[in-house]
């Protein structure tokens, strides 16, 4: 078998290979396996040693990737160090072992393959094209050679090699196809009916005995997790703005200065009378014009009607049919000093003469539709209470820090300097409270050695751009046994519970003999008050149906000619099923196509089977080997 791996997996790298050697290179933190045997070392595979600053630095790329990958969602105060330390190195050693069996192969990368995969790097790349100078200053800042990052390379590609050559030499017959689709899409024809949960628990006594009893057998159960109190300083925009107020002065100052932002959708209509003047036109020829719109214009505000005269004398053939009309428009869309003149005229009056190129108007405002400060005042006030509470926040969110780690001792003087009240929070433990007590960074705040054992503020914690807090501990209680009297009540309704299930199972027992003893399930649902659930067929997927009872379902015997199988079962919610399961139908190819078509189904199979005989490869590869880790190597 181990011939053929090696027959496959020659000549199948392509150009996707960048993302298979991320696996080995990116996230099993390859690198060189290069230095004296002076260095100290993390661990010995097969007598080949991994030296701690191998692995200090295949743990760095290790969380480089995982901060990059995660992005916002990186919170590396929930990180457990020792135990990821621990896994990275399990992970050096696995990639050790695979690159051992891979040279064992005779699996080889050739140089050309090697500076090709280097060449298509993007962070290698200026303009799209490879360059050296951007090459060789990466390297350097991974603190490696050219030569070893090319060594990383080859055995990434190596180590990949090996994992598509197990994986692509899996195939699955046509025997095993139809076995799958049989199964998993395999419909059941049924029915059901439900005796409640309250039908078992009523008159189930618990014994005060019996709590002492479970209570001593069950301590473990009742700790109290360690939990703490905190006060705090709670700093953002939006408890700002709630303190603010704004003067009508404020206001219209605010609104004119933004005037843009409210007044992006006004719309004005208007009525222009145009005397033309050719471009190029001489001073005499300008002067008649102007002359002529004078005229015009001492007629319109003499009172004469404005469409009438625009009809008569204006020379604009878009409009002039219109009485001069030009409809509603937003600002920009005409010539500049049309538009300037426009959005200062109020509705009814009519302008001095407006010179463009393409003469001389005479400007009468209709109608505005649009915002002025009365529509917005509220969108105004709004604003402007939010632009003042980023202004203080920022200002204080500073101060708030400086003071708080300068007075690490209370809160009060940042409290009084910035006249903040601070607040006091409830007991919690390190799964978190309500609200900003619930913020993984303000957990991990509250039960940090230097605040928690410490006693000292915490440093200022933006839990959004707009949100900070600072806080320091006032009261800690470690984890401890809840007493009896705390937890009586929960333990009696544990014991009501499994007492109640037991009467359930025995009668559901007692009620199963009877159906295969010729009751139908119609008749024990009479008798118990209850109705039985209409009989459907449904597949593995069902939604409509409550989970275990699906899975309980799938479990029970096929049945044999036309009598039921009868079953039953204790439901998550408390309640009793029975069951009368009445056919079977396997699915078929043709019922393929639900999961993307027999082909898909096949590949997935195959890649399914292929994955799990390279994790059994791995296991027997770790099982079998020499591997000594020395026990301070993973040690912060």
């Amino acid at each position: 078998m181990l011939q053929s791996i090696r027959e496959r997996a020659q000549g199948v790298i392509a150009w996707f290979i960048v993302i298979l050697i991320s696996v080995p290179f990116a996230l099993f933190g390859i690198n060189s396996y290069l230095g004296g045997g002076s260095e100290p070392v993390a661990a010995t595979v097969n007598g080949q040693e991994i030296t701690q600053r191998e692995f200090e630095e295949g743990y760095r790329d290790f969380r480089t990737n995982l901060r990059q990958r995660l992005g916002d969602n990186y919170r590396p105060e929930l990180i457990d160090e020792a135990k990821l330390r621990q896994e990275v190195l399990q992970l050096m050693i696995r990639n050790n072992l695979l690159m051992q069996k891979s040279e064992e192969m005779g699996l080889q990368v050739g140089d050309d393959l090697v500076r090709q995969v280097i060449g298509s790097l993007p962070g290698f790349q200026v303009d799209g094209r490879f360059n050296q100078d951007a090459y060789e200053s990466g390297v350097r800042v991974q603190g490696l050679t050219p030569a070893g990052f090319e060594q990383q390379i080859r055995r990434g590609l190596i180590s990949s090699q090996l994992s598509k050559a197990v994986t692509g030499s899996e195939f699955a017959t046509q025997s095993e196809l139809n076995r799958l689709v049989a199964l998993r899409l395999q419909r059941r024809d049924f029915e059901y009916l439900t005796l409640p949960a309250a039908n078992f628990l009523s008159g189930v006594e618990v014994s005060d005995d019996e709590v002492a009893t479970y209570y001593a057998a069950h301590q473990n159960d009742f700790m109290a997790p360690e939990r703490v109190k905190i006060r705090y300083l709670d700093l953002d925009v939006a408890g700002i703005a709630k303190t603010l107020t704004a003067d009508d002065e404020a206001l219209r100052a605010y609104y004119n200065e933004n005037q843009s932002h409210y007044k992006s959708t006004e719309q004005r209509r208007a009525s222009h009378i145009l005397i033309p003047v050719e471009e190029g036109s001489d001073d005499a020829a300008v002067a008649k014009a102007k002359a002529e719109a004078e005229a015009i214009l001492k007629r319109v505000r003499g009172g004469e009607d404005f469409a009438a005269v625009a009809k008569a004398e204006s020379k604009d053939p878009g409009s002039v049919e219109e009485g001069g009309d030009l409809g509603f428009f937003e600002t920009g869309v005409m010539e500049p000093a049309f538009d300037a003149v426009v959005f200062k005229l109020q509705p009814g009056e009519i302008s001095d003469l407006v010179r463009t190129p393409f003469g001389f108007h005479i400007i009468r405002l209709t109608k505005i539709l649009g915002k002025s400060f009365e529509d917005v005042r509220n969108e105004v006030q709004k604003d402007y209470l939010k632009a003042e509470a980023e202004r203080i926040f920022y200002e204080y969110a500073e101060r708030l820090g400086n003071i708080a780690y300068e007075e690490p001792d209370s809160l009060q003087p940042a409290a009084d300097a910035l006249g903040i009240e601070p607040k006091e929070s409830d007991w919690f433990s390190r799964d978190g409270g309500q609200g900003v007590l619930g913020a993984p960074k303000v957990i991990a705040a509250a039960f940090s050695e230097d605040v928690l054992v410490s006693g000292h503020n915490s440093e200022a914690i933006e839990l959004t751009p707009e949100h900070i807090l600072v806080l320091r501990v006032v009261d800690h209680e470690e984890a401890s046994i809840r007493s009896l009297d705390q937890v009586k009540q929960a333990i009696q309704d544990k014991l009501r519970v499994e007492s109640a299930i037991k009467k359930a199972k025995q009668e559901g027992s007692e009620l199963v003999s009877q159906l295969k003893k010729g009751a139908t399930l119609a008749e024990i649902a009479t008798e118990k008050g209850v109705k039985v659930e209409a009989r459907k067929v449904i597949s593995r997927d069902a939604q409509d149906v409550p989970a275990d009872l699906v899975k309980q379902l799938f479990l029970m015997a096929r049945p044999e000619g036309d009598a039921p199988v009868y079953g039953q079962l204790a439901m998550a919610s408390g309640d009793l099923a029975l069951i009368a399961l009445h056919a079977v139908t396997d699915g078929t190819l043709v019922d393929a196509n639900e999961l993307g078509g027999g082909a898909a189904l096949k590949n997935s199979l195959i890649q399914s089977r292929g994955k799990s005989y390279f994790q059994h490869l791995q296991g027997n590869l770790r099982a079998t080997a020499d591997v000594v880790i020395e026990k301070e190597s993973t040690d912060n």
